[in-house]
């Protein structure tokens, strides 16, 4: 294998964490847009159906569960799926290297090594010395796998957050 197709496997490494990382975020996302929503729901309904409001605090409160329900969706549940698609400003490959050498504490030094070597390595004239570095580190870690630095099972002690308000409302 040659050093640029190392680097090449590593960079896909890297975007394969980074697309797991914002799955990870749109997971737990969700679960506390849904938490939020249905406590706003359940609260504004209780309101209403003891204090029987008038029109205009009807309307103040429709909206208001509406716009917060909107910006909810909006930075919990949106932004991180545009994030996956990679629409917008992604992380960069060394903050996901910064994540991944916070979970594999072996690694971190060489990743981000690696990632800086080849920008020098781009804008230096004489580079097989760096590119052949370059390969050696990449080929240390290539067993690495990145993507275990996330766990999408740990979203599972969010639910304690949605799921009382959606058993309320399907109880009521």
């Amino acid at each position: 294998m040659t050093a640029k197709n190392n680097y090449q496997l590593l960079i896909e490494k890297l975007d394969r964490f980074i697309r797991k990382y914002y799955m990870n975020q749109l997971i737990r996302g969700g679960l506390y847009s849904l938490a939020l929503i249905l406590v706003l729901f359940l609260g504004l309904n209780f309101l209403e159906h003891e204090f029987y409001f008038n029109t205009g605090t009807r309307t103040t409160l429709f909206y208001s569960f509406v716009g917060v329900s909107a910006v909810a969706l909006f930075a919990w549940v949106l932004n991180p799926l545009m994030h996956y698609f990679r629409l917008g400003k992604i992380i960069s490959h060394e903050q996901a290297a910064s994540i991944i050498g916070d979970h594999f504490s072996n690694v971190k030094d060489k990743l981000l090594n690696i990632l800086q070597l080849k920008n020098q390595a781009d804008s230096t004239e004489n580079k097989e010395l760096i590119l052949a570095s370059i390969n050696q580190k990449s080929e240390e870690i290539k067993i690495v796998p990145f993507r275990n630095a996330i766990d999408l099972s740990q979203n599972r002690k969010y639910l304690r957050y949605a799921l009382p308000p959606l058993l309320l409302l399907l109880v009521l």
